[in-house]
Order: structure tokens, then sequence, then C-alpha cells
């Protein structure tokens, strides 16, 4: 229970909705405009875990050390999408980590 404050649930909307978004009636749901960015991803099916969480991120970080492009950008932190609903099973969904990447200076 003590984790779930750090959890943020979100939705991303075309940019062709633009300003043309529902206001939410809920007072909790806010609506924000994101900045573009990069980010490398590793995809994986299953269910997500805390554990296979940190794995994931970590071969991911891994992975990243020796790209020759990108670098993890600094205090960036992992991001989880997962796309199915929940009576999917588990070898058919399809979850995601991601992780905010920038070009190394040369």
């Amino acid at each position: 229970m003590g984790d779930q404050d750090k959890w943020t649930m979100s939705f991303v909307m075309p940019s062709k909705y633009g300003s043309n978004l529902p206001l939410p009636k809920d007072s909790s749901v806010t609506i924000k405009e994101v900045p573009s960015k990069i980010v490398a991803v590793t995809a994986f099916s299953g269910f997500v875990t805390d554990e296979e969480i940190k794995r994931r991120e970590s071969t991911l970080r891994d992975a990243l050390k020796n790209d020759k492009q990108f670098q993890v950008k600094e205090a960036t932190s992992v991001e989880v999408a997962q796309y199915n609903p929940p009576f999917t099973p588990p070898f058919l969904r399809r979850n995601e980590i991601a992780v905010e990447v920038e070009r190394k200076q040369e």
C-alpha cells in the first residue's frame, strides 16, 4: 500500500485534439501538455511486477551504456506502459519500460 502514492496514471492523446479535449469532471484529474522527449524502450510480455520492472530497467540502462549515440538523461525515472485489459492472457500482453535519453556529446 505504501507505494501507491509513487504511481501516476496517464493517457496520451493525439495532438490533433489540442485544446478540444473535454474537461475532467473529477478534480483529481488534470490535463497537461507534456513536452516531446526521446526515450529508449524495451518491450516484453507477461505480468508487470516491481521485480520485473527493476530487472528490465537495469537491462535497458546497461544496454545504453554501450550505445554510441545516446545516454540515459540524468535524474530520469523509469516509465512503465501497459497496453492491454486485465483479462488478456500473459503471453499476449504488451508492456514497455522506457527511460528518457539524450544524445551523447562528441
